[in-house]
């Protein structure tokens, strides 16, 4: 959990590893192989002598530096892995001990009481880790190689604690067009209410390559004579990576009467090739934008366009699947294999009535992992409940997610085959959904 929420914040240079005497191999066959985490057995002949050294316990939790010396030790059974505060307290405390001979973390509203300021003074390679709450205004990026990210709690599956960026209609909310690569990160953030005269309302991406992860960009804005990218628009020489956004309610209008506004959800020119999407939990989710051309995807094209190259946009979900042209434009342009269908209609109707609607997992029948999708209209505490057969419940858990569409990995592992019931609460509201796991 910890590792993968750090990874998503683009830190790779944090190791996570288990560490046990040899005599108690046999009782943790899950651990070993990383099943759960590296794990390797601490002997005479190898370099982890925590044991022997360190007069380790166990649950023994140990800091080490870059050199490989010790910084900081402390038990971590006093700490609840389903508890959000101890759990950031945690991955805060790794944040900060990685900060003192590398990377800075700088966070907002603490340490900077602006996301800006916070950006102008960070370089290359910091965090900008920022508090939930409403944030008002426009973002630049500048020239920095950074992570913008609100602290992700993944825990059994994916806690987004909301954090908004609020454009007031004043100009796009964030920019980033000073010549970034993929180890910039915009990570977390609900985007709203941007307004941009010609490209990106939401989101202005322009020469440059930043990784745009598991945002909600909606009720966006572009265009007055023309206009394009409500969501977001993608110019220059730029190849983002947008992987687990939900997209939906940007529109790009204006006052002439023509023909000229193009990709409500994203814009791409002539000259840039993002990814967008390529897993079932990387895909992005369309839906109610508005354009003349290409509500969810538009890509420029100049000149002829027989043998174009289309741009990588698998498992992204639509309102059809295959979209038609008016949402996908042109079809010869984007290559979306493996779309998925999301159905709007059903989704407002349901999240009219009960504030949610639970979609069927995928893949189901599984083995080991599977997906568990459902959309929600205001963010909300849910609890999730996983039981067999027998009506036992094999895990329970309340999480609070953000509106739009989320998503949940079970891991069944340890598990026998056989049929289980998933069910999710919001509120009075209850929607249940059958899995098989198949090993």
């Amino acid at each position: 959990m910890i590792y993968n929420d750090l990874l998503s914040m683009g830190v790779e240079d944090v190791k996570i590893i288990g560490v046990g005497k040899d005599a108690y191999a046999e009782d943790l066959p899950g651990m070993i192989n990383g099943r759960i985490l590296p794990w390797v057995q601490d002997s005479e002949d190898d370099d982890y002598p925590v044991w022997s050294e360190y007069g380790a316990v166990q649950r023994s939790t140990y800091f080490l530096g870059r050199d490989g010396a010790f910084i900081h030790q402390f038990n971590i059974t006093t700490l609840d892995p389903d508890n959000p505060n101890d759990y950031n307290y945690l991955i805060n405390l790794i944040l900060d001990y990685r900060s003192d001979n590398g990377p800075n973390v700088i966070r907002v509203p603490e340490e900077q009481s602006s996301i800006q300021s916070a950006i102008d003074i960070a370089s290359d390679g910091d965090i900008v880790l920022v508090n939930p709450g409403e944030y008002e205004g426009q973002i630049n990026f500048g020239s920095k190689n950074i992570t913008l990210a609100t602290l992700l709690y993944t825990g059994f599956g994916n806690e987004i604690q909301e954090t908004i960026l609020n454009g007031n209609g004043q100009g796009s909310v964030v920019t980033i067009n000073g010549g970034q690569d993929q180890s910039t990160i915009l990570l977390g953030f609900e985007i709203k209410n941007g307004y941009a005269e010609i490209s990106g309302g939401g989101i202005l991406i322009e020469n440059s390559s930043p990784t745009i992860d598991r945002n909600l960009i909606h009720h966006n804005q572009s265009g007055s004579c023309g206009g394009s990218g409500a969501g977001i628009a993608i110019l220059g020489n730029s190849y983002p990576y947008v992987f687990g956004n939900t997209i939906h309610n940007n529109v790009v209008s204006g006052e002439c009467d023509c023909e000229c506004y193009f990709g409500g959800g994203i814009y791409v020119d002539a000259n840039a090739w993002p990814i967008v999407g390529g897993s079932m939990t990387l895909g992005n989710v369309f839906y109610d934008n508005t354009a003349d051309l290409g509500t969810s995807l538009y890509r420029e094209n100049e000149g002829d366009t027989t043998n174009w190259t289309p741009i990588y946009a698998h498992h992204n979900y639509f309102e059809t699947c295959p979209p038609d042209l008016q949402s996908v434009y042109p079809f010869n342009g984007w290559d979306i294999t493996h779309c998925h269908l999301i159905d709007v209609i059903e989704i407002d109707r349901q999240i009219l009535n009960d504030g949610f609607k639970i979609h069927q997992n995928y893949p189901n029948p599984f083995n080991a992992t599977t997906t568990i999708n459902f959309d929600i209209n205001t963010s909300a505490e849910i609890e999730l409940l996983i039981y067999d057969i027998k009506g036992v419940i094999l895990f329970s858990k309340k999480m609070r997610f953000f509106s739009g569409h989320n998503k949940i990995q079970w891991n069944a592992m340890g598990n026998p085959s056989g049929v289980y019931f998933i069910r999710i609460k919001k509120g009075p509201y209850v929607k249940t959904q059958k899995a098989i796991f198949v090993k």
